[in-house]
């Protein structure tokens, strides 16, 4: 399309929710259209690389490094991490209407989990694409299950959300809100990975794993011995697990292996102990880097890794710690490309045997073709740009009448 568009990004603080939206950042700056990105100050050298301009806001949320952070866990996973990111949208909002007070954008496009975005969009009768790092939710297939309903931390959930709406001047039940509202949804992944995934329509556009250059993150090299590599890595939020690594150092202690065994900022690896020889314990790694080496990826079931570790061509090993990724893993092992466990005991005897699972790489090298098809960046990007197209041929519409 031709035309300097401007496009306001809004996320939440979390890198896996971050990264896949920079390369599609860097594909609309690069196509001519202006991005502001809001989001926590420590992200600023990410955003700006992309070429965007970052909106920087103060946060709830924990940072990288925070060892005192819990997610919900258990019975109040759904309801509870709702409504902690509904009191960070009431604590955002606020800053980032006086940020775009003077310079309202074209478009919004804004993480799922970014209510702030949603609610902007809403108020200010703005076009928006919603964005999906993890399994889309709908009336075709749901996080949320009955029981989750009934927890009583869903009920306040649902009344401080009216209030908050209420107060936004948004004359809109909850469960409307809710609900999918935007024209277009953008899915990192492919449609064959979504639960129920032929019951989404065309609004749904899933463009696979949108991978692009990490600028945050050090360079890595292979074992110069050849050694078969494996990299585990739990995220970077639940990751303080001092017993599941300490169960990798077991598993692996005979040197079979070249392990990569990321622990985060929060974990201070000292408390481990000595490390094998034939272990590399970090705090962060290039994650795509390493896959490219790697054989297995040992992780929690994050998208982002899951979708990583399909682009290369690798098995995965799960061990899910949320509602999150325990679906993700479900889905994993559902279309053979990985394993689910729960006791690090039977780590090495899974890392081995997916390693040597021949159909199991036929499946994943189907599912890449999958990704390939999916569109990635580029289509991210003219899905992004279709909306603005959309809207501006309505205005023009209106100007002439």
């Amino acid at each position: 399309m031709t035309g300097q568009k401007h496009i306001a990004f809004f996320n939440i603080p979390a890198l896996g929710h971050i990264y896949p939206t920079l390369p599609v950042v860097s594909e609309l700056v690069r196509r001519g259209h202006r991005v502001s990105y809001a989001a926590v100050k420590d992200r600023q050298t990410l955003i700006e690389k992309t070429g965007a301009r970052l909106i920087p806001y103060g946060s709830t949320r924990p940072g990288d490094a925070d060892p005192t952070y819990a997610a919900p866990a258990g019975e109040e996973y759904i309801a509870g991490t709702l409504l902690s990111f509904l009191i960070e949208a009431e604590r955002t909002l606020p800053q980032l209407e006086s940020a775009f007070a003077a310079d309202r954008p074209d478009l919004v496009v804004f993480d799922r989990m970014a209510f702030a975005g949603s609610v902007f969009a809403r108020k200010h009768d703005l076009p928006a694409v919603q964005l999906w790092p993890m399994m889309v939710s709908g009336p075709q297939w749901s996080w949320v299950r009955q029981e989750d309903l009934a927890h009583p931390t869903m009920a306040g959930y649902l009344a401080y959300l009216d209030l908050f709406l209420a107060g936004e001047g948004l004359q809109i039940d909850p469960a409307s809100f809710l609900a999918p509202q935007v024209r277009r949804h953008v899915s990192f992944y492919p449609r064959a990975f979504q639960c129920h995934g032929e019951l989404f329509d065309d609004s749904y556009c899933f463009v696979g794993p949108c991978v692009g250059q990490r600028s945050d993150h050090q360079r890595w090299a292979p074992p110069a011995d050849g050694s078969d590599v494996v990299l585990i890595t739990m995220g970077t939020q639940g990751n303080l697990l001092p017993d599941f690594y300490r169960g990798c150092f077991d598993a692996f202690a005979d040197g079979r292996w070249h392990v990569v065994l990321v622990v985060g900022k929060r974990f201070d690896p000292a408390g481990l102990g000595p490390a094998p020889a034939n272990f590399e314990v970090l705090a962060t790694a290039p994650q795509v880097d390493i896959l490219r080496q790697a054989k297995v990826l040992v992780s929690h079931g994050g998208m982002g890794g899951v979708m990583e570790a399909v682009q290369a061509g690798v098995p995965h090993v799960a061990f899910p710690g949320t509602r999150e990724q325990e679906t993700n893993a479900a889905r994993l092992a559902e279309l053979g490309l990985g394993v689910v466990l729960s006791d690090v005991a039977a780590l090495r005897s899974a890392v081995d045997y997916v390693c040597a699972d021949a159909p199991m790489r036929s499946r994943i090298r189907a599912m890449q073709e999958e990704v390939a098809a999916a569109g990635g960046v580029r289509r991210a990007a003219d899905v992004i740009e279709e909306c603005l197209a959309s809207r501006s041929s309505v205005d023009e519409s209106t100007a002439r009448t």
